[in-house]
């Protein structure tokens, strides 16, 4: 089953809409001490649209992408049920190859997506990507989860029970690879009372700073700071994730 598939319409009720909230206000700190050219910004792998929608309402002009048509489908019933209009639209895209037809001043992609590639090559890509969209000294502002989280949080058996909704979470570190992989069994409630069943694997690599400048670098992307993530303090050896303020150089540097 495609990730964030059957997950979608139980993913804002399994508790992550949390993180899109705790983003949106760590986000406001983050931008007055890294400031962005203009008001226009893209999403990336925006999911369910929380924090997309939340930064339209504070006046930024919002494009969010995603690859789950699932994912965006649920961000389409949240922008329908504001009570008034806001400055954004949604759209399907791969984040290793996007394309915009006017840069912005400001993308975002947080909730570790950039740990779902596994790969340094799709890394690459989806840097250069981003690099290529924003105008220059536009800013990009992600967060990675660290070693130190997969190797031990994303570990053992966990089961959680919200309403209309059970999930089971077997999770496994691979030290050969640095990956982790996060078997994801969820439990929907039905009409009829019965609960339908779905299965999903999701998997995170992590990656050393070292490995991320370098790729950052390569990009045309200067990194500004590096923070214990939802802090403005430096990471620790026990950081769960880091959220890195990253420029567009100018094209003449």
């Amino acid at each position: 089953m495609q990730q964030y598939d059957a997950y979608a319409a139980a993913y804002d009720r399994s508790g992550q809409l949390r993180f899109s909230i705790l983003m949106d206000v760590y986000l406001r700190d983050l931008l007055r001490s890294h400031a962005v050219p203009g008001w226009t910004m893209v999403d990336l792998a925006c999911g369910t649209g929380t924090l997309a929608l939340l930064m339209a309402e504070r006046g930024w002009t919002v494009l969010g992408l995603d690859n789950s048509p699932a994912m965006l489908a649920q961000a389409e019933q949240k922008r329908a049920t504001l009570n008034k209009p806001v400055a954004v639209q949604f759209g399907q895209a791969d984040m290793r190859d996007f394309a915009l037809a006017t840069p912005v001043d400001l993308v975002t992609c947080c909730f570790d997506t950039l740990n779902y590639l596994t790969a340094e090559a799709e890394l690459a890509c989806c840097l250069a990507a981003v690099a290529r969209a924003l105008v220059p000294q536009g800013l990009f502002c992600f967060d990675l989860a660290t070693d130190y989280f997969l190797r031990h949080y994303w570990q053992g058996v966990e089961f959680e029970e919200f309403d209309g909704y059970s999930q089971v979470m077997h999770s496994h570190y691979d030290a050969a690879t640095g990956c982790s992989t996060l078997v994801l069994t969820g439990f929907t409630a039905t009409a009829s009372g019965s609960y339908q069943r779905f299965r999903e694997v999701h998997v995170e690599r992590a990656y050393p700073d070292v490995v991320v400048r370098q790729l950052l670098a390569q990009a045309g992307l200067v990194v500004e700071a590096v923070y214990d993530c939802f802090t403005l303090q430096p990471p620790n050896e026990r950081s769960l994730r880091l959220m890195y303020v990253a420029r567009r150089r100018p094209p003449d540097e």
